[in-house]
């Protein structure tokens, strides 16, 4: 991991940040300003067909998890937080903010940092109107890697992308008449071409493993926690360097859902 400080004397990691784990799957948080009849458990489920609408409550809509440990990201996919006007998520460790984010568009947010045990891990979310309802899908918290090298040329930001594919009819001179639209998912491809066999057999196993248990979020950009996106249909792939067989070439190519 390579740390760097930052200008207000805050140590950040420095690099590419991929989940390895979610500690959070199957549990049900506490729900400040609950919704009518919602699952707060659907919070936690990876499957984004499940979903909780808050109340209409002033309050600001918070999710609680009670104690955790070992915990260096929390993730949230999937809201609508950012719809009508911009919105503040908030993480804290009881009453400590940890950090923050203000979105103009309901990116998905991945918050990375040292790791540490949470007496109450909450996310806020901030809404104006306060009272709008604000609907999640997902979110998830554990353990991430970070890639000091960072992404390869050519990487596709995907967090500045969007998942729409848009069909014209025209006349037959050309002009447009009508259009329509479909959500299609993005495409990302991450290649690693110089790492330790150390590094291949065993932090990158130990992501493997959990990328096919459920889905993944990646974050290209240390201090934007927008700049993320949940993953998932992974394909892997490591062989030998072509040059120096003591180190691995590593191939990662996935299915991208960045909430926009």
């Amino acid at each position: 991991m390579t740390i760097i400080t930052s200008a207000t004397g805050q140590q950040i990691e420095k690099g590419l940040s991929i989940s390895t784990s979610n500690v959070l799957e199957g549990a049900t948080p506490t729900i400040t300003s609950a919704g009518t009849s919602e699952v707060a458990a659907n919070i936690s489920d990876p499957d984004h067909s499940l979903n909780y609408t808050s109340g209409t409550s002033a309050q600001d809509f918070v999710v609680s998890y009670g104690p955790r440990t070992n915990i260096s990201y929390v993730a949230v996919s999937g809201h609508n937080a950012a719809t009508q006007q911009q919105a503040t998520i908030e993480l804290y460790n009881d009453t400590t903010l940890v950090d923050s984010v203000v979105l103009k568009r309901n990116h998905n947010v991945m918050f990375t940092f040292q790791a540490q045990a949470f007496q109450d891990l909450k996310i806020k979310f901030i809404t104006t109107p306060a009272t709008y309802q604000t609907t999640v899908s997902f979110i998830a918290a554990g353990e991430h890697l970070t890639i000091a090298t960072g992404e390869q040329a050519g990487y596709k930001r995907n967090w500045l992308n969007r998942q729409l594919v848009q069909s014209t009819r025209s006349t037959l001179s050309s002009s447009p008449i009508s259009t329509t639209q479909k959500s299609k998912a993005l495409k990302g491809s991450l290649v690693l071409p110089n790492q330790t066999s150390a590094f291949s057999q065993l932090q990158w196993q130990t992501f493997i493993d959990f990328a096919f248990e459920q889905p993944f979020f990646m974050k290209e950009v240390i201090d934007q926690p927008e700049s993320s996106y949940i993953c998932f249909d992974p394909s892997f792939d490591t062989s030998a360097h072509s040059q120096t067989t003591g180190l691995d070439s590593i191939k990662l190519k996935f299915s991208v859902f960045n909430g926009l």
